[in-house]
């Protein structure tokens, strides 16, 4: 990874307010990464790199996303559920709700 990378992705976590959410550790690692690539090196260890990519993604995240994907956990749950309790017998329309994104994303919206 290089410099401009890392720092473009560092001020779009700062902008949406991911920044905050990580932790002490993962920031010191994410701020020492961009040092090391500032001086014009490239970062090539791949335990590194598959680390920072996961401090990427997670600065990246936008609220929608994390929306969806608590949707989505709650849509399998219920899928899971179902099948056993025989909840699409007197649901059926429920299964294709599930499939549907909108109906996963509103899921999510709902606590």
């Amino acid at each position: 990874m290089r410099y401009a990378e890392l720092l473009s992705y560092f001020r779009k976590g700062l902008r949406n307010g991911n920044w905050r959410r990580l932790n002490f550790l993962d920031k010191a690692l994410y701020r020492a990464a961009m040092e090391y690539a500032k001086r014009g090196r490239s970062i090539v260890n791949g335990l590194l790199v598959e680390k920072l990519l996961e401090l990427v993604a997670r600065l990246k995240e936008t609220r929608g996303m994390r929306i969806f994907e608590r949707g989505l956990k709650k849509a399998v749950e219920m899928l899971e559920r179902g099948e056993d309790k025989g909840l699409f017998v007197w649901a059926p329309r429920l299964k294709d709700w599930l499939n549907d994104p909108s109906y996963i994303f509103w899921l999510g919206t709902v606590r």
